[in-house]
């Protein structure tokens, strides 16, 4: 007997994802599972977001869950390539893919995710030049957003127009707060919002062979000069 396929949703928590999710659930989609790949690494209102999401929608998003916690795979060594037996410490980026994506989200949500399933991914018609990588050329991949014609504009004025306590209206970025790829903007959010969380990323750069960042940037210095009113742009 052929396994029937299943419809599951890749729930990240951004605008994108949570318009289109709720979207579906409005238009009564076939939706088996929702997933979210927890990376741990949230800001604390993302999770806020995940609980009043799930309660209001009722159905349950399988929160799942990296093999080893952050701290493990910061101070935890390299096990192959040229920098085996090397501390990790912060992510190495590859292109625009970070290293520490791949195995805190990316593996986690392969691992259940069968072969004749189909996946709706929360891209918006704006960024569909993102769909042009080969994993995405299988039919299984579902992207709503586009086929609606939904920018990542659309997505925002559908959280609002509908009174979703979408907790980053004001913020230009969700994801892990310790990313290194992160803008000046949203460093300085954390910086100013955040004190706990800034200053244990402060910690990581210590412990971190190759510090925050690769080309020299110091959040000490970043940190100064924000208290000196120096421009952001300023900060390299």
């Amino acid at each position: 007997m052929k396994k029937e396929k299943k419809h599951i949703v890749n729930f990240s928590g951004g605008k994108d994802s949570s318009a289109m999710l709720l979207r579906m659930i409005e238009l009564d989609m076939p939706i088996d599972e929702i997933v979210f790949a927890d990376t741990t690494l949230e800001l604390p209102e993302m999770y806020e977001w995940m609980n009043y999401v799930e309660k209001f929608i009722k159905i349950r998003i399988h929160k799942l869950k990296p093999k080893y916690n952050f701290d493990e795979w910061f101070y935890g060594k390299f096990t192959k390539g040229k920098n085996k037996g090397r501390q990790r410490g912060f992510p190495l980026v590859f292109g625009k893919m970070c290293h520490l994506r791949g195995t805190f989200k990316v593996n986690q949500l392969t691992k259940i995710q069968k072969h004749n399933d189909y996946i709706y991914i929360g891209i918006a018609k704006d960024e569909e030049h993102r769909t042009n990588v080969k994993t995405y050329k299988n039919k299984k991949y579902k992207f709503p957003l586009i086929e609606w014609g939904w920018s990542e504009q659309d997505c925002m004025n559908y959280l609002k127009d509908n009174n979703f306590p979408f907790p980053f209206f004001n913020k230009k970025r969700t994801g892990c707060w310790l990313c290194p790829q992160q803008s000046l903007e949203s460093l300085k959010t954390l910086m100013i919002n955040y004190p706990k969380l800034w200053k244990k990323l402060k910690q990581y750069e210590k412990d971190s062979p190759q510090g925050f960042r690769t080309n020299g940037f110091k959040l000490q210095d970043f940190e100064n000069k924000h208290k000196n009113q120096t421009k952001l742009d300023e900060v390299i």
